[in-house]
């Protein structure tokens, strides 16, 4: 994975979670993040990041529709 992708990733699963926490709080992003052995975005391992992100993704899209 080069530098971009992963800057993308992390841009991508950033913007995800700011949506869910102002939607709902934090708890699930840290919920998820811990699931992953993670404490921040920055610390998911590369392996991860397309989890971590459909993970997140599918609760906005949920909080989305209402």
């Amino acid at each position: 994975m080069t530098r971009d992708e992963r800057e993308n990733w992390i841009a991508n699963i950033k913007n995800t979670a700011t949506f869910i926490s102002s939607e709902i709080g934090e708890e699930i992003i840290v919920s998820t993040l811990y699931k992953y052995g993670a404490r921040s975005v920055k610390q998911i391992a590369s392996s991860d990041f397309s989890d971590v992100f459909n993970e997140l993704y599918a609760i906005e899209a949920d909080l989305r529709s209402g």
